[in-house]
């Protein structure tokens, strides 16, 4: 991809499209005062607004807007690419839709409202890690995802889309995140990878007669979502599987040993590195053993010459 288009130089390099945090509430919400008090400001009753009141409002203002959500993303990524985005409905007719668009450049669909359960789970972490209402941390109300087409402009359609969403969504510093993980895929941060090249974020979707509502927006690339997703199915296969011979079965081991062994090889190497890790620890601590165990000696020997020097006055008086 950086090798056949400008676009894709500039995805991939950090300082022309670099991430953008925000640590603050990505919603306000303006009646939250005015509920606590209904309830003396308890910490029982901010708890309960939160997750039993402010959950389901979100949820109902999300689902009124989930139909703008869709109109305004299919107008942010109508042109520049050759043609407009193909909207996909249902995800899981996606290759059916794009028989019927062969000429496709990008595709993108909108998923339902995350349930109540996840949200309140989230409200709840939010609430104890940053502060009340938690429920205004809750950057992933609305969810959208968007596909580009691979090939040697992939990353021109790539570097265009990311131009048109934050040119629609006016993403910048203090109004919405982004986690360019095009840039950083593969590196090495501490014992661990950084994600798989994509881009994931966080716009504020505007409605007239609505509260802005907090929308996330995935980015991949078709090549890159294939193996990902192959990957995730395939991992999923090998946990539930209640052994190889039924992973033959379902034609997965053949069809993906090489898949297997590379995971299986990267996480060997992990633990390696851990043990060695630990190995080292073992003997610093060894060491500090044998040091302990000879301070405890000498402290030994100093007090039975203090007990000698004590029967030797005693005897003298």
């Amino acid at each position: 991809m950086a090798e056949t288009s400008e676009g894709g130089k500039k995805v991939i390099d950090n300082n022309e499209v670099p991430s953008i945090t925000s640590d603050g509430p990505q919603m306000r919400i303006k009646v939250k005062d005015e509920c606590l008090e209904l309830g003396r400001k308890s910490e029982n009753m901010k708890k309960h607004v939160d997750e039993e009141v402010f959950v389901p409002l979100i949820m109902g203002v999300a689902s009124e807007v989930l139909n703008d959500f869709k109109e305004q993303l299919g107008k942010a990524l109508s042109g520049d690419c050759g043609d407009n985005a193909v909207c996909v409905d249902d995800k899981e007719s996606v290759q059916k839709v794009l028989k019927e668009n062969q000429n496709w450049q990008r595709w993108f669909t909108v998923a339902k409202i995350k349930d109540a359960t996840r949200m309140k789970a989230k409200t709840k972490e939010y609430a104890e890690e940053k502060s009340w209402p938690g429920s205004e941390y809750l950057g992933d109300c609305l969810r959208a995802m968007v596909v580009c087409r691979g090939g040697k402009e992939s990353g021109d359609t790539i570097y265009q889309t990311w131009l048109q969403l934050k040119k629609a969504f006016c993403i910048k510093k203090g109004n919405g995140r982004l986690k360019n993980n095009f840039a950083t895929a593969g590196v090495l941060k501490g014992d661990k990878h950084q994600k798989p090249p994509d881009m994931l974020m966080n716009i504020t979707l505007n409605v007239e007669g609505c509260m802005p509502m907090p929308a996330e927006i995935q980015v991949h690339h078709e090549v890159i979502l294939e193996l990902k997703e192959s990957r995730d199915h395939l991992l999923y296969e090998i946990y539930r599987a209640e052994s190889i011979s039924s992973l033959q079965g379902a034609g997965q081991a053949s069809n993906n040993t090489k898949i297997i062994k590379k995971i299986l090889e990267e996480k060997a190497k992990v633990m390696e590195k851990k043990d060695k890790v630990l190995e080292k620890k073992e003997k610093v601590m060894e060491e500090k053993d044998k040091v302990i165990e000879e301070n405890a000696k000498v402290i030994e020997e100093k007090d039975r010459e203090i007990e000698k020097l004590k029967q030797k006055l005693l005897n003298f008086y």
